[in-house]
């Protein structure tokens, strides 16, 4: 969701020592309707989906219920109102949540009447809590922002606990540190902020409060002690650098996160209380880190893949991909899926599933690891009982070797279980996926589900550190279960939490005198070797040609690389451009297209 501000005046009922927004007066043609009308017409051009009406205070204006009703006419998708609360009376909540209104992010410093002290505002603390109440009865859900200063330093951890106790429960705390204000002495030096945010965040999860950080500013994860500690309270994407008003440091060039973190408040840096920084120095804390606009939203996100199964004989069918839950007992460096999530709420689950049972196409159940989810067998009957015509399990089969579990599941209705070995050995698997001794268990699994009604297709995901390995891997397949199909992918950049280094993802060039020997010894050995119809293959030009069968894939529809491929400048003379889903951006990036090879549709 991309985010905009939008001032609706400057003028505010309080006096906080550290706000630099406040003005003692407006400007009359910067709060005219017009004007304001002007400054969302501009937001909403330049393709924002969430406005933030913000001031000064905004329930100073007379027709804040109009602007937010505006809001919505232009076609914004979530309308947030910053306000200090104090102004909303039952009357004013009613007209906010008429008028359209998402969520009232309200300024609660601290809580009890030290308030009135911080704000300058005496009386200001009651009119909170009934501005609060209000909103409440109103409907109107409504955020905690909790800036953090010197002055409430010792008391901000007790927001959580006063709001509680009031019964008035946010849907999240907002922490934000100042930097710059009018007057300096007031803020927080980073450290003290640091360690502030970890008991403000420590009360609220005690009680079942979620809490974020405030972007502006962006506070790194480096000033932490413990990054790994709150890294739940970070949403980072790389492209983010660089921001005006940011600082690159020293530590940064060692920060795993350099691609995403626009670096140190240079405003914090010119004055005293800067932590000693702790860079992010592991892949599984950049992956922790990296989650677009909220947990929530990436839950969201990534709950389900639209794609199309497509075959040789140009057959498609719909296939929908449900993630029933997103940990994992694996830490696959290509994984695309951000293992750190918690899992989506069960109804969203089930409901993901039912629609995908009734387009009548492949229902696959992934994760993180589907396996790990206790309500997996149920999961796959109400696929079957939805319509769908095909169940898969993705899955690392550590787990299946359990031979009850396996039996359950293909009773329950699974067909295929698709499964995740990625080396011939235990050297080369447990080196991709980071989890010593999973080899083994796989290895077993595999042999369970090989004994039972369950199909199996096995996935090799060629990366660096097993391209060499496929050969190989291919005679193991041969020797163990020679009616397993096999599926071949390359390791795709194709999400923020996928490192886009050398180090992990070969070129084309490198991995294709493997893959075609591969493929030479499959075929002489009687295995069925597919996935070049997928996201997840190559580009369909680079095909091993005794694969030719693929070259007759159906077209795919308009829009199913969900933007994450481009068709480069050979792409264009390519008779099968409509057949193939092009390079992925992600590896564009790091090595160009010249490795592409246009060919006619029958060559």
């Amino acid at each position: 969701m991309r985010t905009a501000r939008v001032l609706t005046n400057r003028a505010c009922n309080q006096n906080c020592t550290f706000c630099n927004a406040r003005r003692p007066r407006d400007d009359p043609g910067f709060v005219e309707p017009r004007a304001v009308a002007a400054r969302l017409a501009a937001a909403r051009r330049e393709d924002a989906t969430e406005i933030v009406l913000t001031g000064g205070e905004p329930t100073l204006r007379r027709d804040i219920a109009r602007q937010i009703a505006r809001a919505r006419r232009l076609g914004f998708e979530r309308v947030v109102l910053e306000t200090n609360g104090t102004l909303i009376t039952p009357e004013r909540a009613r007209e906010l949540a008429q008028a359209g209104l998402d969520v009232a992010r309200v300024h609660v410093p601290t809580w009890g009447t030290a308030l009135d002290e911080l704000t300058r505002d005496p009386g200001g603390f009651a009119a909170l809590r009934r501005g609060l109440r209000a909103l409440a009865d109103a409907g109107v859900p409504f955020e905690a922002a909790v800036p953090i200063v010197k002055r409430n330093l010792d008391a901000v951890a007790d927001v959580p606990d006063g709001l509680a106790a009031d019964g008035l429960v946010p849907s999240c705390l907002v922490l934000d540190v100042p930097v710059e204000g009018p007057e300096l002495d007031v803020l927080a030096g980073l450290s003290e902020a640091a360690s502030a945010i970890v008991a403000v965040e420590s009360r609220a999860r005690a009680l079942g409060l979620p809490v974020r950080l405030g972007q502006d500013p962006q506070i790194p994860p480096c000033i932490f002690p413990r990054p790994d500690r709150v890294a739940h309270l970070f949403a980072m994407t790389r492209g983010g650098p660089p921001r005006p008003g940011y600082a690159r440091v020293a530590a940064c060039s060692s920060c795993q996160v350099e691609d995403r973190c626009p670096g140190v408040p240079r405003a914090a840096l010119d004055r005293p209380g800067m932590p000693e920084l702790s860079p992010v120095s592991t892949d599984r804390l950049r992956r922790r880190l990296s989650v677009i606009s909220s947990v929530k939203e990436q839950i969201a996100r990534e709950l389900v893949s639209y794609e199309v199964a497509r075959q040789p004989d140009e057959m498609t069918l719909p296939m929908h991909t449900v993630r029933i839950n997103f940990r994992c007992n694996q830490a696959c460096g290509f994984c695309f899926v951000s293992t750190h999530l918690p899992s989506a709420d069960g109804e969203a689950v089930r409901s993901a599933i039912a629609e995908g049972g009734r387009a009548g196409g492949v229902v696959a159940l992934s994760g993180g690891e589907p396996t790990l989810n206790p309500e997996l067998v149920d999961y796959v009957k109400l696929a079957r009982r939805s319509g769908a015509q095909s169940v898969e399990l993705q899955t690392n089969a550590t787990r299946l070797e359990d031979a009850a579990l396996t039996l359950a599941l293909a009773d329950a209705g699974v067909d295929v279980a698709f499964v995740s070995l990625h080396g011939s050995n235990a050297a080369i698997s447990d080196a991709v996926t980071e989890a010593p001794g999973t080899f083994d268990k796989t290895v077993r699994g595999i042999d369970t589900l090989y004994a039972s009604p369950i199909a199996v297709r096995l996935d090799f995901v060629f990366c660096q550190k097993n391209y060499r390995d496929f050969p190989d891997y291919v005679r193991m397949v041969a020797d163990r279960w020679p009616r397993a199909r096999l599926t071949v992918s390359f390791v795709a950049a194709s999400t923020d939490v996928v490192p886009r280094t050398p180090e992990l993802v070969p070129r084309y060039s490198d991995v294709l005198p493997s893959m075609a020997e591969g493929v030479r010894l499959a075929q002489e050995l009687g295995v069925l070797v597919g996935g070049f119809e997928s996201m997840c293959g190559m580009p369909l030009c680079l095909v091993p040609e005794v694969l030719e069968e693929y070259l007759g894939l159906a077209e795919l529809p308009d829009g199913i690389d969900r933007g994450e491929f481009i068709k480069p400048g050979p792409c264009a003379s390519c008779g099968l451009s409509n057949r193939c889903y092009g390079l992925r951006s992600g590896y564009a990036e790091l090595y160009g297209a010249g490795e592409l090879r246009p060919r006619s549709s029958s060559s």
